[in-house]
């Protein structure tokens, strides 16, 4: 069975969560562009990303450029994490 297409918000939640999780956990802050870094995206498409993202609660902005994982945020890393 082939695997599921994953977005470029879907990478970013991935990565956030990975980044996250070598730190103190999945709700640890993590800087935005440091993940865009990591996912190949410029500022202007994390920018972008961000925006989606907040709006859907799956994160949330914790001042400056840092940003974690909402509890809903985590369920779908968790599903994410499952399918792939």
């Amino acid at each position: 069975m082939n695997k599921k297409a994953t977005t470029k918000d879907e990478m970013f939640l991935l990565k956030l969560y990975e980044l996250a999780m070598e730190q103190d956990g999945p709700e640890e802050a993590i800087d935005r562009y440091i993940i865009g870094q990591a996912i190949g995206q410029n500022d202007k498409g994390i920018d972008t990303i961000i925006r989606h993202l907040a709006q859907a609660n799956f994160i949330k902005k914790s001042g400056g450029n840092h940003i974690y994982l909402t509890p809903h945020g985590l369920k779908l890393v968790e599903t994410l994490r499952l399918t792939s």
